[in-house]
């Protein structure tokens, strides 16, 4: 009995200008036909075999070159017959990897108007269903056809929702493109995700035997399919090595792909050995991949940098992550590309999820998009995302050179690095670059002013570091809203201390803690706790940066600066009286996962203080010492200078902080007989030891 996987069906968009190959199941010794047909009825291209005696056949069809116009192709065996209507040739890509590929439309908030934007597209999806039974399904432990899918276009609305969110935006960038340069071409995606998989589940393992010094650190590390212990893992069974390329990939051998849309990594942000070899890990999984679907000489993989979350307890490992991509597209410019997306905020629009999720998937579709454009479909624009290409110290700043992996030529002024305000984060002015950071010798990270001096050039300093050493940018596992951009896309994050970090060289990690409440203009800080302790309680979400204690009210102040914004604290409208002449008032900042108050680490916090001939300022730490036991300490601010009319410079002292986590500091002012019941606070300084 004549049998085809699903992928040969109906309605299908298959790869323009290459070899389909077809491959099934037929009785033992059955002559196997297969033909390519137009609307002519006038054969295209046709194949005969003959099943073996296991009944396994296998021939191929000769694709032609794209148009709207449909095709038929038959396959028969004897007296069966499959026949497939309906089919399209164009570009056909492959989108794979964890949830934030395979978050479908049904969750964006434009899903429905997005949806109806697809009309009179020729686009065509192909979603290969999940195993029986999910995360605990049973995978073969070798590759199957088994697995069953669908084949759906625009018309299909109910089956494009739980489709993946940016695969469809991708296709629908690209064919607009096309379009619009007079190329009729169908395009279209096969959607093969799983959420919670790491890249080893994807990778065939006849690949990995091939893989030399690779292979013995897989099975070091346990990225190798162990057939002992094959299926035991219950309801991580989906996370097993090879075990997504046995189920969801491999049925679709005899494909061939354009090129990959690849969005995976975050599995591989908490744990050290694995981010350590990504990069291994990226052209394994390419050149597998490439010798199974390519469809051209180049077979490009497109993929997008991880988004910041709580992978981790505090320490840079995102930033290691994102690495391995910037560093693959910066040895390899015409294979691998990525694109930023840590300008995005995280929306949360919907129940159920979590901002690991930012649902921003029409943006970062369209970017995919954009990028395959320049890259693939001969766009005269910008093929990769600007990256750090060097940096040397000069006097008190560091320099940060950047070029575009690929481009001989520098970056021109019109592409040159600006802070970007595609994407409006809180409310902030947008003019200070978020996510600089720089340390001197003490390796104390403190955010660092910026200037753009060059078109592939920024400028990085800081008031208290005289020498500095080094400098990061979006490299912290919780700080989203990076804002500068050069040409097309935001710039890669970067480090410039290339210490290498492992188990034995435990010092070598990047430790930057967020530092939001530097910057007067930034409301809330995205903090993350996941809290063990409060049974299932995720909280995860934007927090304001300064809160008021009891009695008192906090504001951001855009007319009292001598800046572009500072921090307002005044006595509660609630609490005013004829009789009040004097009060406390304060606010706060809370330490965040990320967002720790390390002041230890620091002599001094400089600030610049308004109405303060009326206060009497210090700060409050709060603080946890090693036994658990919870203390305060307060630090009287001294006066440095006086500055512009009602505007002085002041100082805490940091030093002789006890050991400690500090859990909060407030900012008090003990206000004197005065009308004008408030201070303003802004350009906080933080300086190192």
């Amino acid at each position: 009995m004549l049998k085809l996987p699903s992928v040969f069906s109906g309605g299908a968009l298959y790869q323009q200008n290459a070899w389909l190959t077809i491959h099934g199941t037929a009785d033992a010794g059955a002559v196997v036909d297969a033909e390519l047909t137009g609307s002519a009825d006038h054969p295209f291209s046709a194949e005969r075999t003959t099943a073996d005696a296991d009944g396994n056949f296998t021939l191929s069809l000769l694709c032609p070159a794209a148009s709207m116009e449909t095709w038929t192709i038959t396959v028969s065996a004897g007296e069966d017959t499959h026949v497939m209507n309906d089919i399209l040739f164009g570009d056909l890509w492959l989108a794979s990897g964890q949830s934030n590929m395979e978050l479908s439309n049904h969750f964006q908030p434009d899903m429905a108007a997005f949806l109806e934007s697809l009309a009179g597209r020729q686009i065509r999806v192909y979603n290969v269903e999940y195993i029986e039974g999910g995360g605990a399904g049973q995978f073969p432990y070798e590759p199957t056809d088994a697995a069953t899918g669908k084949w759906g276009d625009i018309t299909d609305k109910a089956f494009l929702e739980w489709m993946s969110a940016a695969g469809t935006a991708f296709v629908k960038e690209v064919y607009d493109y096309l379009q619009s340069t007079d190329r009729e071409m169908p395009v279209g995606f096969v959607n093969s995700s799983w959420g919670g998989t790491g890249i080893p589940a994807w990778i065939p393992r006849d690949a990995m035997d091939k893989a030399g010094d690779l292979l013995e650190r897989m099975k070091k590390i346990g990225s190798y399919p162990d057939k002992e212990k094959w299926n035991t893992r219950g309801d991580t069974n989906f996370q097993q090595p090879t075990c997504q390329y046995n189920w969801k990939i491999h049925p679709l051998v005899g494909l061939k792909f354009r090129g990959i849309l690849w969005y995976q990594g975050e599995n591989e942000c908490g744990g050290e050995p694995h981010w350590r070899i990504y990069k291994d890990y990226l052209n394994l999984y390419h050149s597998a991949y490439k010798e199974l679907f390519a469809a051209e000489d180049d077979f490009p993989m497109i993929s997008v940098l991880i988004y910041p979350w709580a992978y981790s307890k505090g320490d840079c490992w995102l930033g290691y992550l994102n690495q391995a991509f910037i560093d693959a597209a910066r040895e390899k410019p015409d294979t691998f590309y990525f694109i930023p997306i840590i300008d995005l905020p995280p929306v949360w629009g919907f129940h159920g999820n979590h901002p690991i999720h930012p649902t921003h998937k029409f943006e970062v579709g369209r970017r995919l998009g954009l990028l395959a454009e320049s890259a693939v479909y001969g766009k005269a624009a910008q093929k990769q995302p600007a990256a750090m290409d060097g940096y040397s110290i000069d006097g008190n700043r560091i320099l940060v050179h950047f070029s575009v992996p690929g481009q001989a030529e520098p970056i021109s002024e019109e592409e040159g690095i600006r802070i970007g305000e595609e994407i409006v984060v809180n409310a902030k002015t947008g003019k200070r670059p978020i996510g600089l950071y720089i340390c001197g010798a003490s390796g104390t990270y403190v955010p660092a002013a910026c200037e753009i001096i060059a078109p592939d050039t920024i400028a990085l300093s800081h008031p208290g570091i005289e020498h500095p050493m080094h400098a990061a940018y979006g490299y912290n596992s919780m700080e989203e809203g990076c804002n500068l951009w050069a040409g097309l896309y935001p710039l890669a994050s970067f480090r410039t201390d290339d210490k290498q970090w492992n188990s034995d060289n435990a010092d070598g990690i990047l430790q930057i803690q967020c530092k939001p409440w530097c910057d007067p203009t930034r409301v809330s800080v995205w903090a993350a706790h996941l809290r063990p302790d409060c049974g299932d309680l995720l909280d995860v979400f934007y927090h304001p940066v300064w809160k008021p204690v009891c009695g008192s009210e906090v504001s951001h102040d855009r007319a009292f600066t001598l800046r572009d914004g500072s921090i307002r604290i005044a006595l509660s409208e609630s609490e005013y009286s004829s009789t009040v002449r004097s009060s406390v008032i304060g606010a706060y900042v809370e330490s965040h996962p990320y967002n720790r108050l390390d002041l230890q680490n620091y002599t001094a916090l400089r600030m610049r203080v308004m109405n303060h001939e009326h206060a009497a300022l210090s700060a409050v730490l709060t603080y946890l010492e090693k036994d658990g036991v919870t203390l305060t300490k307060t630090i009287p601010a001294e006066k440095l200078q006086d500055l512009h009319t009602g505007w002085a410079e002041f100082s805490v002292s940091l030093d002789g902080i006890p050991e400690g986590e500090i859990l909060r500091m407030e900012l008090r002012a003990d206000m004197k007989d005065t009308p004008y019941q408030f201070v303003n606070l802004e350009e906080f300084v933080l300086i190192p030891r």
